[in-house]
């Protein structure tokens, strides 16, 4: 080989390693985001579930009273 030759192929490793680099930071950001966002929906339905049995409790309570 050529010192052009080995030249090249010493670059090209180089480019490709931080083009996974890359990639991988880009992946991780999506499933950092997927994850916030599955995050939120949990809590919103934990929340909606809270009021929902907290309601249920409400009126059982009440309508003890009746």
């Amino acid at each position: 080989m050529t010192p052009n030759e080995i030249q090249m192929t010493i670059v090209g490793a180089a480019l490709g390693a931080q083009l996974m680099n890359l990639l991988h930071m880009r992946w991780d950001a999506q499933a950092a985001r997927r994850s916030a966002a599955a995050s939120r929906v949990a809590r919103k339905q934990a929340s909606g579930d809270m009021f929902f049995s907290s309601f249920r409790l409400y009126r059982l309570q009440n309508r003890s009273r009746v």
